[in-house]
């Protein structure tokens, strides 16, 4: 059995709050990662950590207890609605996802009382395209109070690196400058958190904790938001048709939106947002604005400063469709444009070779022709070994 137990909120060393628990693996062979799971924030704003359900530390130990198959223990109150969702719905998902896990009962003392919702609609600002998308939507171009975004956060708890390695705290503090940047341009607040909760990460796991790490990043801070917007990575159209593959492989991807929904409590609402859009489409929304001209950063090549590389997967895929759309020089700022110029060739035949295998590279490829943007012959490119081959 996974236990949970002794909720509290105190005050760290260096003027920091932490929302922590207790991790028990009780009568398992497999040891804990790390004897506690910990959330923590400026010191000023401890107030915000919600001390008063165990929400926050239910789904990543839900995911192990399916993965080790044995049974969830909370020592505490949890979200009725959370716990039911997750119980009659979220572990089929699961299961769905990974042939690995299976349902596990969810023990819980009781469930939360009810309690006044907070007064913030916000979002996470990774300053990817996904992020700026809906930074763009649901406030530059939203005018209802209800849905309006009025506030950021920055969630350190996975995607920067594993969290013993010493180059990921300097990567996430450079990201989060770079946030909280942008939102002094914008005049929103920013609220930066750690987390511990990438320590349970391990290889067979893939990429699954980081979303749900983030997810319980906000679960964190229920005392104060009232809906939250998660940047979809993929329209609906590109579940539909690349979803299946996609199991064991990218939880988000796989299910994000019809399962994230389901996460919501009777405080705090989830939202996808962006699964509307193809990504080439939110690139186009997003090329004339000069806040996504100076802060794009969607690179997933780990560096010093976290710049784009120019010649990474996703800076190549970004800056084809920039190019198709002729916006390319607006983003001169962020990228190398002498690099991905050098490399852009051999990229395109990539994108024609392999359009019908990637939902990605499908939509460059269809914005190719609505653009009427030459690109190479499809007969005439191929992939040999992992290398693009060009046959003229």
């Amino acid at each position: 059995m996974i236990e949970i137990s002794n909720l509290r909120r105190y005050h760290s060393e260096e003027k920091r709050a932490r929302l922590e628990v207790d991790i028990k693996f009780i009568d398992m062979e497999v040891k804990s990662p790390a004897e506690t799971i910990w959330f923590e924030i400026d010191a000023n704003y401890d107030r915000i950590l919600t001390n008063d359900t165990y929400d926050a530390f239910l789904l990543v130990p839900l995911f192990l207890a399916m993965h080790h198959k044995t049974d969830l223990r909370i020592c505490g109150n949890v979200s009725k609605r959370l716990y039911k969702n997750l119980t009659w719905y979220g572990q089929k998902i699961f299961c769905d996802f990974s042939p690995k896990i299976s349902p596990v009962n969810i023990i819980v003392d009781g469930f939360a009382p009810p309690q006044a919702q907070g007064a913030l609609i916000g979002t996470g600002i990774s300053c990817g395209v996904d992020s700026l998308s809906t930074l763009y939507d649901r406030f530059i171009k939203e005018n209802d109070p209800d849905y309006k975004i009025n506030a950021l956060f920055f969630f350190n708890c996975g995607s920067n690196g594993t969290i013993k390695d010493s180059v990921t705290q300097y990567i996430a503090q450079s990201r989060s400058e770079r946030g909280i940047s942008l939102a002094r341009e914008l005049g929103l607040p920013l609220f930066p958190m750690d987390s511990n909760l990438h320590e349970f990460s391990r290889s067979e796991y893939g990429d699954t904790f980081i979303f749900l790490s983030n997810y319980s990043c906000v679960l964190a801070l229920q005392n104060i938001i009232r809906r939250y917007y998660i940047g979809s990575a993929c329209s609906y159209k590109g579940i539909k048709y690349s979803g299946t593959k996609y199991n064991l492989f990218d939880f988000a991807e796989f299910c994000e939106s019809y399962f994230v929904p389901l996460l919501g409590t009777e405080r705090t609402e989830f939202i996808i947002d962006g699964c509307q859009y193809r990504r080439v489409d939110k690139i186009k929304n997003l090329a004339d604005w000069h806040i996504a001209q100076k802060y794009l950063n969607v690179c997933h090549v780990s560096n010093e400063n976290s710049a784009n590389c120019s010649w990474c997967e996703k800076c190549m895929r970004t800056l084809l469709a920039l190019e198709i759309l002729g916006k390319l020089e607006n983003f001169s700022q962020v990228f190398d444009l002498k690099t991905y110029k050098e490399k852009s060739f051999d990229y395109k035949a990539k994108i024609v070779a392999e359009a019908d295998k990637n939902v990605f590279y499908n939509e460059l490829f269809e914005l190719a022709k609505e653009n009427n943007f030459p690109m190479p012959k499809r007969h005439d490119c191929y992939i040999l070994d992992r290398q693009v081959a060009i046959f003229e």
